[in-house]
């Protein structure tokens, strides 16, 4: 037995019979170059994150918004949910979500201008000079998340 938990220890690839081999068939997307996808008409932003309770509301209907700005709040860890182009805001209600139970959850829905233009984005070119808290503050307003696992808190 300990010869065989020795085997394993050295750094050898191990090879293995069978797998998956689909056909390419790549001549449906070889032949068509890249290109920019359109905009759509209409967003649908869910206010509700994975986990957590919903923001706090900074829009209302009718307001004009800009890609990039905040509709939410975020409370605690949550971070804000932001536009994702510049249009009105024609509706806060339920709406049915990509979630497998098709649930309703409160969205913001963006009817857009076509224009997608962004908030200002101005960087701190003295961020060096700023303390940790204000840079993982910017940071949690600007949406950054991720960085481990569900229960990870980078604060």
């Amino acid at each position: 037995m300990l010869k065989l938990f020795s085997a394993f220890r050295k750094n050898k690839i191990w090879d293995f019979n069978g797998g998956i081999h689909p056909p390419e068939m790549k001549t449906q997307s070889n032949g068509t170059p890249l290109r920019q996808v359109p905009l759509a008409q209409r967003f649908v932003i869910p206010l509700k994150q994975h986990i957590g309770a919903e923001g706090e509301l900074c829009v209302s209907v009718g307001d004009k918004v800009l890609r990039g700005q905040p509709l939410t709040r975020g409370r605690g860890k949550m971070l804000p949910v932001h536009a994702p182009t510049s249009g009105t805001v024609t509706a806060i209600a339920p709406h049915s979500t990509a979630h497998p139970s098709a649930l309703a959850e409160l969205s913001v829905i963006i009817d857009a201008d076509g224009e997608d233009c962004w908030i200002p984005r101005d960087g701190w070119a003295d961020y060096r000079s700023r303390s940790r808290e204000e840079l993982i503050e910017r940071i949690h307003q600007f949406g950054v998340a991720g960085l481990g696992g569900a229960d990870s808190d980078r604060r």
